[in-house]
């Protein structure tokens, strides 16, 4: 019926697919156990709190399908060395894979893990000069930057996040050039660093 409808009101140049049905099951990247270990990496970044975490914004499974739709091969690569890199510090500090760590422990091995993942490097020779639009860090690990960088962005971008820590206003009111701010007081989402 949607075919016939849109034939009539001249759609005829979309492609079949654009009327199609859509897909039932999201496209995956990862196994079950990245998934598992990604989704203790995240918890252990973003945990619940008074707040919902990074598992209640369901972080894991949208990165999961980034990577499945959306990333480079290269970027998987990055993204799966480096968590295959957390797990291997947990093995190496608890003699325990990562994911089936209690919060405390993992929390232990993470925080090492990140300081020394993200010390700068000096930028390879080929690297392009940074200007006002492309920032580019030189660290340890590129891969574990880029899972804590896709972690704290699907965070923020949530409905999670952005009802219970941000404040989102699709059309403001009225501007007030003077807020008090309070104990209560929450940031609001914005658009990104412009």
């Amino acid at each position: 019926m949607l075919a016939r409808v849109a034939l009539l009101i001249g759609a005829s140049a979309l492609p079949a697919s654009a009327l199609a049905a859509p897909a039932k099951k999201a496209k995956r990247f990862l196994t079950a156990s990245q998934l598992t270990l990604l989704g203790a990496v995240a918890d252990t970044i973003l945990p619940a709190t008074d707040t919902p975490g990074a598992l209640a914004a369901q972080v894991p499974v949208k990165l999961d399908g980034l990577l499945a739709g959306w990333a480079s091969a290269q970027t998987r690569t990055k993204i799966t060395g480096a968590l295959a890199r957390i797990d291997a510090a947990a093995m190496t500090k608890k003699n325990k894979h990562f994911a089936v760590l209690p919060a405390a422990e993992r929390d232990a091995v993470l925080r090492p893990h990140d300081a020394a993942a993200l010390q700068k490097v000096a930028p390879p020779p080929n690297a392009p000069k940074p200007n006002l639009f492309s920032q580019v860090n030189y660290v340890a690990d590129p891969g574990y930057l880029r899972i804590k960088e896709l972690v704290f962005n699907l965070y923020y971008f949530s409905e999670a996040a952005m009802t219970h820590e941000l404040i989102y206003e699709h059309v403001p009111g009225q501007w007030q050039p003077s807020i008090k701010l309070t104990p209560q007081s929450r940031p609001y989402m914005g658009t990104g660093p412009f």
